[in-house]
């Protein structure tokens, strides 16, 4: 009687090489542990910067929205002691929030606070701060800015905030559109100035230009 021949059961690739990870990992039992432990390590350290930095962020936007509350209340012929007062709020956000972008808009508006006190120099030194900060940040940053703050000029600066508002901004677009509002209350025209408040209080309302539109709009009602 014939022998029947041995069946050989084709290999698996992939369970052979599952078999030989297995191996190697009971093998290296201790560098394995070592490195799932560094990496949750690492990952914890990851979150907790990013929560703290996105804390950081967030403090620093309620200084600035305090100070910027403190400026938008000064009267048109403000004594300089009542605008020191808004220069110093808004150098507590450069002093404890300097590494945030917040710190730029604070040295636009201390900037303003200067030149409504006659001193152009100052003035245009603390623009030149903020402007410094905003492109290191890369954020984009229209031309019009300091000649729109020394010179109040409504109708050209409604006209190049409408072109600025063409890029990208995705961290100034709330800026622009505030500004923009400024400058249609100063011409008399509220009823765009409240439509466009109304929209920034809507689409930013955390942002605090977003909240300073919303005590605006409580006083041009």
């Amino acid at each position: 009687m014939a022998k029947r021949p041995v069946e050989v059961e084709a290999s698996d690739p992939f369970l052979e090489a599952f078999s030989k990870a297995l191996d190697w990992v009971l093998k290296n039992k201790l560098l394995v542990i070592g490195g799932l432990v560094a990496f949750f390590v690492v990952m914890a350290a990851a979150a907790g910067w990013v929560y703290h930095r996105n804390s950081y962020e967030k403090r620093g936007g309620l200084a600035f929205a305090r100070a910027l509350r403190i400026y938008r209340g000064l009267p048109p012929q403000a004594k300089a002691d009542d605008v020191e007062q808004a220069v110093r709020a808004f150098r507590v956000v450069v002093k404890e929030y300097s590494n945030s972008k917040w710190a730029s808009f604070a040295h636009l508006y201390v900037g303003k606070c200067y030149s409504r006190m006659g001193k152009g120099e100052d003035a245009v030194r603390e623009y030149a701060l903020g402007v410094q900060g905003i492109r290191s940040e890369k954020y984009f940053w229209p031309q019009w800015l300091t000649a729109l703050a020394l010179a109040r000029e409504p109708d050209k600066g409604i006209d190049t905030l409408k072109e600025g508002l063409k890029g990208e901004k995705p961290f100034l677009e709330p800026y622009l559109r505030y500004n923009l509002a400024l400058l249609y209350q100063e011409k008399g025209d509220l009823d765009k100035a409240v439509g466009i408040l109304e929209d920034l209080r809507g689409r930013f309302p955390s942002s605090p230009f977003g909240m300073e539109a919303q005590r605006l709009l409580e006083v041009l009602r």
